[in-house]
């Protein structure tokens, strides 16, 4: 990432507090992430704050039910267009699995949306 942005982006090494801030969720893989690219973009940075989410709200993993939204998903999902892009797929979910050690059969729900 550093290679493609740094310069077109005028990026320093180092992560300036001034102008911007990192916000996770309080799903751990938010802060996995946010901790790779932190560390990708700005690799002179040590010690960066980073805002968690309060738990009451959870923008990746609402706990509030809505049927409209679980309607389309629920629709997108059984259709056969959803189904072939999984199985199209399969191939960078395997490598994805290589490199994370995620099961191929597992149950989190890994290999069902790259969104989730």
């Amino acid at each position: 990432l550093r290679a493609v942005y740094a310069s077109r982006l005028g990026l320093s090494s180092r992560l300036d507090p001034s102008t911007a801030k990192i916000r996770v969720t309080n799903n751990q893989i938010t802060s996995q992430v946010a901790s790779g690219l932190v560390k990708g973009l700005f690799p002179g940075s040590t010690d960066v704050e980073v805002f968690i989410q309060s738990s009451s709200f959870d923008s990746l993993e609402p706990a509030y039910s809505c049927n409209k939204a679980n309607s389309l998903k629920n629709t997108i999902t059984s259709s056969q267009t959803w189904n072939g892009h999984l199985t199209a797929a399969a191939g960078v979910y395997a490598q994805l699995d290589a490199i994370s050690g995620i099961a191929t059969q597992d149950t989190g729900g890994w290999h069902s949306s790259f969104d989730q």
